[in-house]
């Protein structure tokens, strides 16, 4: 009832005094955390007419003061963050004149692997609405669950969408299904396509970072350009729409197929081995073999990229 204006203790508190009335010194809960809070904030006042108590306040008071407390607190956060704004575009220039570049380049070749990495950080810091990436096979050092696609806390929380494109060959390592899974459970939307020309980020429609070569040790270029950054959001989306869901998006129930024969069938899409396919399911190459078959017969195919072909005709593909 009074969500926003007390804790869940104190409010409880509150609201059972006001039904049952004061509270003795003596009473357990006159000592509370919930009690002193209540105190803190004007909810409640000593009385030490006859026996000493804690008595609430009119609520009609109580929570007028709160309000009104509430309301003083947001003008000064507002207050903080106009003297933020104001600050920002000074601390900008030091910043560009320290790391290079300024702040009117529309296009920016970086050369240090640190600045690199630490922008690849602050894009995704920045991002308002949507983060888009492309991962290839190209890793500097092989990923794993604890670290894979990880984000800050303060990204998730305001509802950022996050989406990523694996490049086939990526997926085929010993233990990429570990990462597949950590990724989905921190938020990612993921997808594969069997081949992918670069890595890039994309943070809103503002700012991209893609490398100079495949591998990304010759360097990266930063673009903020508008309209290059549309063109690349555009070539995001092309290959999105074309790409394979992995996780669990792949093994819904669809046209009479199990889980499992909807998830083979998608990885099959991708180009995926047949052993690579087992890491990501958990079973024997020999079941998924087996579970290749079976498509084949069911799309009456003679081979796998038949298969393929009339799946994607026939909607079997999520």
């Amino acid at each position: 009832m009074l969500e926003g204006l007390l804790s869940a203790d104190a409010g409880a508190l509150y609201e059972a005094m006001v039904r049952s009335g004061p509270v003795p010194l003596d009473d357990p809960r006159a000592t509370s955390p919930g009690m002193q809070e209540l105190v803190d904030r004007g909810f409640v006042r000593r009385d030490y007419r006859d026996d000493p108590v804690l008595a609430p306040m009119e609520p009609i008071r109580a929570v007028d003061h709160a309000i009104l407390g509430a309301q003083q607190r947001l003008v000064e956060q507002q207050r903080q963050i106009v003297a933020a704004r104001q600050q920002l575009d000074l601390l900008q220039t030091v910043y560009r004149a320290t790391h290079g570049g300024g702040s009117d380049v529309a296009v920016e070749v970086l050369s240090e692997p640190q600045r690199i990495g630490a922008l690849s950080l602050e894009l995704c810091l920045s991002a308002k609405e949507e983060f888009l990436t492309f991962t290839t096979r190209h890793f500097k050092r092989k990923p794993d669950a604890n670290t894979a696609m990880a984000l800050p806390d303060a990204v998730t929380e305001r509802g950022v969408r996050l989406r990523n494109v694996y490049e086939r060959a990526a997926l085929e390592f010993e233990g990429a299904k570990g990462v597949v899974e950590a990724s989905i459970a921190a938020g990612w939307n993921m997808r594969v396509a069997p081949e992918l020309p670069m890595k890039m980020v994309i943070a809103d429609r503002h700012s991209a970072l893609m490398p100079l070569d495949p591998s990304g040790m010759e360097g990266a270029v930063f673009v903020r350009s508008p309209t290059i950054v549309a063109a690349l959001r555009m070539l995001f989306e092309l290959v999105w729409s074309q790409a394979v869901p992995i996780g669990d998006a792949g093994g819904q129930q669809r046209h009479g197929l199990t889980p499992t024969q909807a998830k083979v069938l998608d990885l099959l899409a991708t180009g995926m081995t047949d052993g690579a396919i087992a890491r990501h399911l958990d079973v024997s190459e020999r079941t998924v073999r087996r579970h290749v078959q079976g498509l084949l017969d069911a799309l009456q195919a003679d081979n796998r990229v038949a298969a393929v072909h009339a799946a994607t005709r026939l909607g079997w593909l999520g």
